[in-house]
């Protein structure tokens, strides 16, 4: 059954040292700089250093709620952005089931190969097909990927972030298999709200009477559009409002997101679809950990957890 529900963003920036995060920083047009309501020009060295400061205590204690819970498989549940897919076939939902899942571990940014920073992890392949067959009898259709064969602008670089950029951070020794579930947040049309929401209580129906111990991880998110025309911009509001509803047992509330069209919810703010499927799953309250509002980032930088003990 699914026990612990967890959910971070996964910006390039977090995974980046002090010294990187200007880079990051540049990629926002000039014109945006200016006509933005955000203050990046006071997050200054010291203040950046405190962000990373911060952003390590709140993937610490994510990985303590996975240690202290001794999953036997983590579900991990983000967007792929041309890394695995493309237009020639991006799925609204894909169940990854080979027996092994690689990539960089490391931003662009940093400007190294990408072989300097491969990662590998095992897959729990029977729980992850009985996933994709048990989904198929409930009503979803989701794509099914045995092989992986990267499609996306850089093969070399394996898998998409959502799961190689916090998992060295979540399970450091890669001794808990994984089920990657991939959830289309960025190329029209995705799934609404409501159909996020129906995935997360479909996988927790799924597992609900198995022996396994199974925690899932919503990867991406909060609002942020990196490459956009609001690039750099953060809707703080549009956060805590995601937070209140996690926090007072209304998730469900999440899922009257994305049923209309909003120029905040689009771009990397639609990656919010991985937490309303983890509320879907838990349905029990869940706790802020940490929130940053980080403009160099370019991303509200969100940390939730759907405590074990709460059940």
């Amino acid at each position: 059954m699914i026990g612990l529900g967890l959910a971070s963003s996964h910006a390039p920036g977090m995974f980046c040292p002090k010294e990187v995060w200007p880079t990051v920083y540049t990629a926002i047009p000039e014109y945006m700089k200016g006509s933005q309501p955000h203050t990046a020009k006071l997050e200054t060295e010291a203040v950046i250093e405190t962000y990373i400061a911060r952003i390590d205590a709140a993937f610490e204690e994510l990985r303590r709620h996975i240690e202290e819970y001794r999953p036997d498989a983590l579900i991990v549940i983000g967007d792929d952005q041309d890394d695995m897919f493309t237009a020639s076939n991006n799925p609204a939902i894909c169940v990854f089931t080979g027996e092994e899942i690689w990539g960089s571990s490391l931003p662009r940014y940093m400007d190294l190969p990408a072989e300097a920073s491969m990662i590998s992890t095992k897959v729990h392949v029977d729980l992850a097909e009985l996933l994709l067959r048990q989904l198929m009898k409930r009503g979803f259709d989701p794509a099914a990927s045995s092989v992986l064969k990267p499609q996306g602008k850089y093969p070399e670089r394996g898998t998409s972030h959502m799961l190689t950029y916090p998992l060295p951070r979540l399970v450091p020794k890669f001794d808990i298999p994984v089920i990657p579930v991939f959830l289309n947040s960025y190329f029209p049309p995705m799934p609404s709200g409501k159909r996020c929401w129906d995935l997360g209580a479909a996988i927790a129906d799924v597992f609900r009477d198995r022996p396994e111990r199974i925690a899932i991880f919503g990867s991406g998110g909060m609002s942020h559009d990196p490459d956009g025309p609001r690039a750099g911009w953060i809707d703080e509001p549009l956060d805590t409002w995601v937070f209140e509803r996690i926090e007072s047992n209304r998730g469900h509330e999440l899922a009257n997101l994305f049923s209309f069209d909003s120029a905040t919810l689009r771009g990397g703010t639609g990656e919010l679809r991985s937490w309303i499927a983890v509320a879907g799953a838990c349905q029990w309250a869940g706790r802020k950990v940490e929130y940053i509002q980080a403009h160099h980032a370019k991303t509200g930088l969100g940390f939730c957890v759907w405590p074990a003990a709460r059940r």
